[in-house]
This record gives C-alpha cells, structure tokens and sequence, in this order.
C-alpha cells in the first residue's frame, strides 16, 4: 500500500520540488518534460510555467496529446488563481485552445479543475461554453460548423466516477450535407463504480428538443435511451439498453464492443408492439422515395427482434397485428394483415403471413393466407390461388435467395379466366369484353434485372398476345427501363374498336413490334407492324371510324379519306389494313401498305362503294400522335368526309 502512495505521488512531488526550486530572482519557475507515456494517453514537450510576477497564473502547453486514437497538437492550458501544493493541484479559472490560426480564430474553451492526491477526488466542470470551441480540440467537428452552447461536469475519485452533460439549441451539418441537426437539446447523466473486473457504469440520454436528419431519415425529438453495463479494459458490455421513440413505442437491446479490435462482437434487440404507420412513414418511406416508389400509408402494430454475432445474423423475428397498407394512388390495399416470419440460421422454420381482405382499384380480390418456408438465405412460397373475378390468380412457385451480389429471386403463376368487363369496369377503363389470361412461365430478379426466361402469354380481344424477351432494369426506380418484342395474332378488330369508342371496324390484326422500349413506361423506340391477319372473315369499316382515323391527321389533313360517290353509305368493305411505324426518340417514321402519290395507303377499300385511306405524313410526332388519338376516343376530334 506505501508503494502504490509512494507511486501516486511521485508526480506531484518531483513537479512542485522542481517549481519550488527555481531561484528567486527569475521572473518564474518552469518544468519542461521530453514526453509522458501512459496506457491511456502520450504527451510531447510538456512545458509548465509558473509566474511569480502574476500570483497564481500558470501556462501549460504541449506540442503533442494523442487520446483514444485522435492527435492534438501546440495546446495551450491557462489557470488563474492556480494552486499546486501537497496536498491539490486547483485551477478554478481555465481556459484551453490551439495556439494556430484555426485555434486563434475560435473562442477558448473555458473550464475549472481540482485533484487531490490522496484520494484522487477530482472534479472537471465546463459551464456556458460555445459548441464550436471544441472543434479545434476535436478535429473531427472541424467540417460540422457546430454552433449551440454547452454544460459539462465530471466528478470522480479512484472508485466511482459521474458525468452530466447538457447541450442547448446544437445546430451543425456534414460537409456532403446527409447529416445535419437543427435547435437540438440533449442531457446525458452517466455513472460509474469501480468493482472486480472493471466499471459497472449506468447512463440515460433524452432528446427533447429538435430535429435531425440522417440520408434519408428525418426525426424530430422525443427520444431517450437508457443503459446500463460493465466496461474493462478489453469489452464495452451493454447489458441491457431501453430506446423509447415517442408515436413509435420501445425497443430493448443488448451488445458487446471490442475494444481491442475495435469492432461489434454481437448484438441483440427485441421491441415492444410498435406503431406500424409512424414506424413506416419514418423508417421505410424515406428509402421508397429514393426509388420514386409511390407513398405508402400504413396503420396497425409491427414487431421486430434479431441477434447478431460474429459478423453475420444469427435469428430474426417480425410480427404483424392487424395492420394495413395502402398505396399511394388507392388502387392496391391490404387489410387485416397479419404475420409471423421466424427465422434462425440452420433452422427451417415456417412462415404465415395472412389478409383478411385486399383489392386492386375497385377489384376485390378476398382474404388469403400465404405459408413462406424460411432457410439460410432463402424464401420460399409453393402454390398459393386468389378468387378474382369469376377467374383466379396462381402462384405456382416464388423464390428469393441471398447471394454475395445481393437477393435473386424467380416467380412463376399467372392469372387465369378474369372477367374483362369486371375488371375495366373496378379498373375505370374502358369496358372491355371476354376474359383475361395471362401465364407467366418464370421470372427471375438479380442485379437490379427483372426478365422472363420464357414467354409472357396474353389472351385477350379473342386472340393471342405474346411477349418475348421481356426484362425490366432498375424496376424500382422512376427511369426503369422496359424491354421486349410483343406479337399479337387475329386479334378481334370489332372488339378493340367497341372497347376504345373508335368508330367500328369489323376485321382481325396481326401487330408485331420489335425491339420494344420504354424508359418509366413511356416508349423511346420501337420498330411496328401492324395488317390485317390472313383468313377469311368480314372486313368491313364504318363512316365513323373513317372519321376517327382522319381526325388523326389533325387539321390539315394529314390522313386523307378517299370515297367513291356513294358518299350515302354508312359501312363499306376493305380488302386489307397495314402500316408500319419506326419510333426514334419522339419521332416515328411511317410507312403504308403501298406508295399512292404522294402518301400512303394504310386502309384499301374492297367493292363498292370502294374506300381508301391515304396518309401524307411520313415523320410524325408521337406526343402530338397520342394526343390527338386521345380526343378522338373522348370524341372531342372529328373530321368531315364527303
């Protein structure tokens, strides 16, 4: 026990003799040390100055303090009515900063100190201080601009230690501008007891005042966190932390942090029922908006927990209680949702995720259960059918699997027997006749790529739409781009005309369309083919739809109807229609059955009377082309044939 005193106070003593030492006739005393080494910190160049000109003024200055990793260099420490005796070492007036042009510029940090050797009482106190005058001390605020005002008071002896700190209206931002704060107040008490092994510590942090934002997420306060653990010389143990997020509810977590290899030994965390809306909107929404996704609003109670360890997820729980999700634009809603997704490395666990009732636009599509078979790295659904509309929706297979690269998924099912007239009708379409099929053969998701391996089949207008080579890239994000070649056979020309109130043509099509592109769904290119499909059927095209297609040409008549004089006819046969157009950018560059004259001709009349249509225009505007196709469907375009 001497020795340890004896040890304690060779410092102080060899530096007060030193001090006292010097020769009276000096205008001070000074004591320069090379260097200290210590398992905490390293001091270099160490000079102290003690004036006997101005009792009680004292200067301490190092080139070199390196604390936890971080530098700091020419430091200069003033005390007024500084004490140093056997007893204490006193400074109740200090003031810190960097002697630099960056140090020079901000204010000194004011602070009081005092230790007494025999028990090591010491006492640290910092009151009214500037934020920003830490920013030369900690290098790491430099690029903040830190502005506020803050209080700071540790007490501690050899066995218990106590910290309050208290920061009021903290405003501050990154230099790359993701992370910023503004009128912030926070208060931190923490305390500490020295017991075998190392310090049992217990710390609570409230934020009651401002807001952050963090890329994407925003918050506003109304956070506290409690915790408590022991700290050594090797672990940072958090034995119990409790996080309570106002409007969201609380989340209790666990972890250990190595301090040796600097880094996260495990983890643990398991909440409270939390308020799905509040939760989603200020968790999930923000990185939706990223990918232009629409606004979600949410309602109900989620749960979450997890335990991480040895740098992977070892287990992962999330609930649903009666929750519901609608989209932004209110055509796809799931009610009564409710779930339980188990998952633990090694283990193959069953998932159950159930809606009590869900609908797409006015489509009710009935409540459902959907069972997922959970293992490492995969997620799987095998046969699951939905009633929709006298007909059904199937998925045969959904598969997500984790790779290096990120999640790959696949998907096959499709939709079988729809009624089209229910489904335009809740859909707000135009009213369609017949019934929707559609088989999808397999789908696969990896890289930001969503393509079909196989051919997406639509039957539809009593015939046959196929789509070859369809894939989506970036499909969550507003510039995805969609690629495919699309064929259409014998598709029923009366059927699509009643559906679009395009006048009324009695006939069937065949379109082919290569090298299909869209960028957020609107087309950038295209090559199109379109002629009426070989067999024998009646052809025949009303007054009306001669009207329409006129009207297409606009004003000036870019298409031209050609009639014989049978001008009295309301109904006149047609031998074929075709036409081809080739879309660069906005501009489609058109092409007719064959040349006539000057123009085209996309409809040659059959019989008589004998009708053609001719069209003059061989670049045409796409936006221009859809707009005008529009008005004729409303029936706010007509053109005069005679």
């Amino acid at each position: 026990m001497a020795t340890a005193i004896c040890r304690r106070a060779f410092f102080p003593l060899s530096l007060f003799a030193a001090l006292c030492s010097a020769p009276p006739t000096q205008a001070g005393a000074a004591l320069t040390l090379d260097s200290i080494r210590h398992p905490s910190f390293e001091v270099d160049g160490l000079r102290v100055s003690l004036s006997t000109r101005r009792r009680g003024q004292a200067d301490i200055q190092l080139d070199r303090l390196r604390v936890a990793g971080i530098e700091y260099r020419r430091l200069n420490l003033h005390c007024a009515d500084f004490v140093l005796d056997l007893r204490r070492l006193d400074c109740p007036r200090g003031q810190i900063r960097r002697e630099d042009a960056r140090g020079r510029e901000r204010p000194a940090l004011p602070f009081s100190f005092s230790y007494r050797f025999a028990d090591g009482a010491t006492n640290l106190a910092i009151e009214g201080a500037e934020v920003v005058a830490l920013s030369p001390l900690i290098k790491r605020l430099r690029g903040w601009r830190p502005e506020g005002r803050f209080d700071l008071k540790l007490t501690a002896d050899r066995d218990e230690a106590r910290l309050d700190l208290t920061v009021r209206q903290a405003r501050f931002g990154s230099a790359a501008g993701d992370i910023a704060g503004e009128g912030v107040d926070l208060g931190l008490e923490a305390t500490a007891r020295l017991v075998a092994g190392g310090w049992r510590w217990r710390a609570r942090l409230d934020w009651p005042a401002g807001e952050m934002y963090v890329a994407p997420w925003y918050r506003k306060a109304g956070v506290a966190i409690e915790a408590e653990g022991l700290l050594d010389k090797k672990v940072l143990d958090v034995a119990l932390a409790r996080v309570a997020i106002d409007g969201i509810g609380n989340i209790d977590a666990s972890g250990r942090w190595d301090r040796v290899a600097a880094g996260m030994e495990s983890f643990g965390f398991v909440t409270e029922p939390l308020d799905l809306g509040t939760a989603f909107a200020e968790w999930v929404q923000p990185w939706l908006d990223q990918s232009a996704v629409p606004k979600v609003r949410a309602s109900g109670k989620v749960r979450f927990a997890g335990t991480w360890s040895r740098g992977a997820w070892r287990s992962f729980y999330a609930g649903l209680d009666d929750a519901r999700l609608v989209d932004g634009t209110d055509y796809l809603e799931f009610a009564g949702m409710n779930a339980r997704i188990p998952w633990e490395r090694g283990v193959v666990s069953e998932a159950e995720f159930s809606v009590a009732s869900a609908r797409l636009g006015d489509v009710p599509l009935g409540g459902f259960r959907i069972p997922v078979r959970l293992a490492d790295g995969e997620a799987r659904l095998d046969r699951l059918q939905l009633p929709m509309l006298d007909g059904r929706l199937h998925v045969d297979e959904l598969v997500a699997t984790r790779h290096d690269d990120g999640w790959r998924g696949s998907f096959a099912g499709g939709i079988e027997s729809v009624s089209l007239p229910k489904l335009t009708a809740a859909l707000k379409l135009p009213n369609m006749a017949g019934g929707l099929t559609a088989r999808i053969p397999r789908a696969t998701y990896a890289a930001n790529r969503l393509a079909l391996d196989g051919d997406l089949v639509i039957e539809a207008f009593d015939g046959r739409i196929v789509a070859t080579g369809l894939q989506v890239l970036d499909p969550l994000k507003s510039t995805r781009c969609f690629t495919a070649d699309v064929a259409a056979r014998e598709l029923d020309l009366g059927r699509i005309t009643q559906t679009f109130s395009f006048g009324s043509i009695l006939g069937r099509l065949d379109i082919d369309i290569a090298g299909l592109e869209l960028i957020g769904w609107q087309p950038v290119r295209f090559d199109a083919r379109v002629r009426s499909s070989p067999g024998d059927y009646r052809r025949a095209i009303s007054r009306g739809a001669l009207q329409d297609i006129s009207a297409l040409g606009g004003a000036a008549g870019a298409a031209a109807v050609s009639l014989s004089p049978a001008r009295f006819f309301n109904t006149f046969d047609y031998e074929r229609i075709g036409f081809e157009c080739s879309l660069r950018g906005q501009v489609c560059a058109f092409t007719g059955l064959a040349p006539a004259g000057e123009g085209q001709i996309i409809v040659a009349g059959s019989g008589l009377p004998r009708v053609e249509v001719i069209g003059y225009n061989r670049r045409i505007d796409w936006n221009l082309l859809v707009s005008r196709l529009r008005a004729v469907i409303a029936g706010k375009s007509k053109a005069v044939i005679e």
